[in-house]
């Protein structure tokens, strides 16, 4: 008789390059103004669809030596930010066939008196392909596979006045065996987390660029820690001046959408031995 084994594999981080399914906008922004907002799935893949929506609150964070990671686990900043409990989905399960699209309207019933300010959770958009990838694991036995897509994106809701700062309080610089570190202290106020960018550049003693970098960001808690990683093959013995700049610019947040800020830059000098 012949056994058949069902697997469920979840995938948690594809790029858009790869996905068979998209999920936009990746951050979606409603307000007291306007609690209503919408975002569509778009399923790219030759197969059927079943697509189904979850709200979880987190956010990304960091350590000291700027390790970036998802924290979904801090009641406290849940308790003071959080609006997953406030948001409604329709529809939360729905087919999408290939090369169409379904659009999902979102609902914020906030509680009164709430204080000024942003709060937000993430949307998790899950999707699988109705057809079942089959396969022999051994004589008599065949694995159902059923792949499940997670994609999580952004929802944030704006309370009354919002505001945002970040600044630079220190850049610090350590060697390993393979690359200068140079790891940016942010510390962020307001009201409101800040989105934008970060860039570095590292310029020898007789002002030649020999490297940079630039990245999007987002800092939710009161501090962060970016890290640049600098080959020290790009180092020959010498002296460097590395220059760190955070402005409020981000091409996935539409300019109505952005909390402007004065952009922050800071220099620091080592030597490579």
């Amino acid at each position: 008789m012949k056994k058949i084994l069902s697997v469920l594999v979840i995938a948690l981080s594809v790029s858009v390059a790869q996905a068979q399914v998209i999920v936009a906008p990746t951050i979606l922004f409603m307000s007291d103004q306007s609690r209503f907002g919408t975002f569509i799935v778009m399923n790219r893949s030759n197969t059927l669809q079943e697509v189904s929506i979850s709200f979880k609150f987190g956010f990304p964070e960091s350590d000291s030596l700027g390790n970036i990671y998802m924290q979904y686990d801090d009641s406290l900043m849940a308790q003071k930010y959080s609006c997953q409990s406030w948001v409604r989905g329709f529809p939360q399960k729905f087919i999408v066939n290939p090369g169409q699209q379904q659009v999902v309207r979102l609902l914020v019933v906030p509680p009164p008196n709430i204080p000024d300010g942003e709060y937000w959770t993430r949307l998790v958009t899950s999707s699988t392909p109705q057809a079942k990838v089959i396969d022999t694991v051994k004589t008599g036995i065949t694995a159902n596979i059923t792949f499940v897509l997670q994609q999580v994106t952004t929802i944030i809701y704006r309370k009354g006045n919002v505001n945002t700062s970040v600044s630079l309080p220190d850049i610090r610089v350590a060697q390993d065996s393979a690359s200068l570190n140079l790891y940016a202290d942010i510390h962020r106020g307001g009201n409101s987390p800040f989105f934008g960018k970060i860039s570095a550049v590292v310029n020898d003693k007789v002002g030649n660029k020999v490297y940079s970098e630039e990245e999007v960001i987002a800092v939710y808690k009161d501090d962060m820690v970016i890290r640049f990683s600098v080959p020290l093959s790009k180092l020959p013995q010498g002296t460097y001046t590395a220059n760190v700049k955070l402005e409020s610019e981000r091409t996935d947040i539409a300019e109505e959408n952005m909390l402007r800020t004065v952009p922050v830059e800071k220099t620091v000098t080592f030597s490579v031995p």
